[in-house]
């Protein structure tokens, strides 16, 4: 076969493979299938590329054209630099304040979080990294991770689970009985759908416009594991 004919082949399947999760009735089942569906796509974008985190987000940064992709969560970010003892300066009052802009009780979109350009103006060389790791690809994988390695999703929010529109979003959760209330991110599971569409779309231009076969990047041999 060419190497357009492998990498019909090759999205082809997948896209058959996404209408089948979507049947699936638990929705962390689905999640948990988009994602590692997510992980084998950007394996035929980047074979070379080693450590997972590192080639799934370059995947996602390179062919998911995922708009909010480099949007940070202010939420994170301030909770990180509290776990590192960073609770006062300039970047944490950039991230409190936004926070503190959104009215409690409604549904916060990402086009209302922070920006990549805007908080990097706010912090030192030293807090880049809390920055970076707070940025949605990034906590996308940390998602992924909580979901394939302990089977449950991070935080406390709820997937609502109705037709809203299928990006992340904020929503207030009370806990009484403890006297608490946060502010939670959830990516729901329409997101999820959405997103491996547009990696799959992706994927087949970057494979196209580089001439390259997806099955490069995998072996096929009697052996499963090779030994050093």
């Amino acid at each position: 076969m060419s190497v357009r004919d492998d990498i019909d082949q090759y999205v082809g399947y997948f896209r058959g493979q996404n209408k089948e999760i979507a049947a699936i009735a638990n929705p962390l089942f689905r999640k948990v299938l988009y994602l590692v569906e997510i992980d084998t796509l950007s394996r035929a974008a980047f074979p070379k590329l080693s450590g997972n985190r590192k080639r799934v987000v370059q995947f996602i940064d390179t062919c998911s054209l995922w708009k909010d992709k480099d949007r940070v969560s202010a939420v994170q970010l301030k909770l990180i630099l509290e776990k590192n003892g960073i609770i006062s300066g300039k970047l944490y009052g950039f991230a409190e304040r936004r926070i503190a802009s959104w009215p409690y009780g409604q549904i916060i979109r990402p086009y209302k979080d922070l920006f990549l350009e805007e908080v990097q103006q706010q912090s030192t060389q030293a807090e880049f990294k809390y920055v970076n790791n707070s940025r949605y690809a990034e906590l996308l994988y940390t998602y992924r991770s909580h979901l394939v390695h302990e089977f449950r999703e991070p935080g406390q929010g709820i997937d609502l689970g109705y037709d809203l529109p299928p990006t992340p979003y904020y929503i207030g959760m009370d806990r009484p009985c403890q006297g608490e209330s946060s502010m939670e991110l959830v990516f729901p599971v329409h997101f999820f759908r959405m997103l491996c569409e547009a990696c799959i779309d992706g994927l087949e231009s970057y494979l196209s416009s580089r001439d390259v076969s997806p099955y490069d990047a995998y072996e096929s041999e009697t052996m499963w594991k090779r030994f050093q």
